[in-house]
């Protein structure tokens, strides 16, 4: 990122935000992926002690987390300035063995998409063991990642019973639970793969990776997130946590 978009990006679009915060109407949401105890990546691994410094901004902050369960509550779907939505994008097993301890002895929620593909296959992936001791404490939520995480930018090109019924089937065999949380891999999303899960699935909360204000569509929420990114400064990170993003949607649209 160059000077000039570094100076958008970090100072000007946050400034946006501010002014058209009251768009967001639904709690605002954050993503990360892995947590690592070595060098973090862009926002596919996140160094643990900057995960560890994030959170302890939300907790010294007052902030009130909730797992998928909590937003079936209207008052806490709605947007409020000191709320939060922490999720975790695929399933990685350093999402149980570095952060679920913390998080518990800290009391934060958050929660996990599982690519049901390689939950319980793939050593670096949880095991459903882990899945059901963290869902029976309360602190952590699990929804649908599909099975095989592909690109669902094009829905023709994917097949829709082993992408979403047969991973709902394997979650709720596994947990007993039965996912009304989606979200895309890889971030890629379409208008069109929107309108089909509204109108053919059980999902009622759709999830992109966009930062983007959240709207209904057909009685269902279609979520915009923001990523939390290594190499952001820690302003940014506050901002994310504010909601102050969401008029990036708007703008790269426009």
């Amino acid at each position: 990122m160059n000077l000039l978009k570094r100076i958008v990006f970090e100072h000007v679009l946050p400034i946006t935000g501010k002014i058209f915060r009251k768009k967001n109407k639904f709690i605002n949401v954050i993503y990360y992926h892995d947590i690592v105890k070595g060098e973090g990546y862009k926002s596919q691994k996140t160094n643990i002690e900057l995960f560890k410094k994030h959170m302890q901004y939300i907790v010294d902050n007052g902030y009130s987390t909730y797992t998928f369960d909590d937003l079936d509550r209207d008052e806490n779907i709605l947007y409020q300035k000191k709320s939060v939505l922490i999720t975790f994008d695929d399933g990685w097993r350093s999402n149980y063995t570095e952060i679920f301890e913390y998080m518990k002895d800290k009391k934060i929620k958050y929660n996990i998409f599982l690519e049901c593909k390689n939950v319980g296959e793939n050593d670096e992936y949880l095991t459903w063991d882990m899945v059901r001791e963290m869902y029976a404490s309360g602190i952590v939520g699990f929804g649908a990642h599909t099975y095989s995480h592909p690109d669902m930018s094009d829905i023709s090109r994917i097949d829709p019973e082993k992408e979403f019924s047969f991973a709902n089937e394997k979650i709720k065999r596994e947990t007993g639970i039965s996912p009304k949380d989606f979200c895309y891999p890889f971030g890629k999303w379409s208008e069109s793969s929107n309108e089909y899960i509204v109108s053919n699935t059980d999902y009622t909360r759709v999830y992109t990776s966009s930062m983007l204000y959240s709207y209904m569509q057909k009685g269902k929420i279609i979520f915009g997130r923001s990523s939390i990114n290594g190499d952001f400064s820690f302003n940014v990170f506050k901002n994310m946590l504010k909601g102050n993003y969401n008029a990036y949607g708007i703008l790269k649209r426009n």
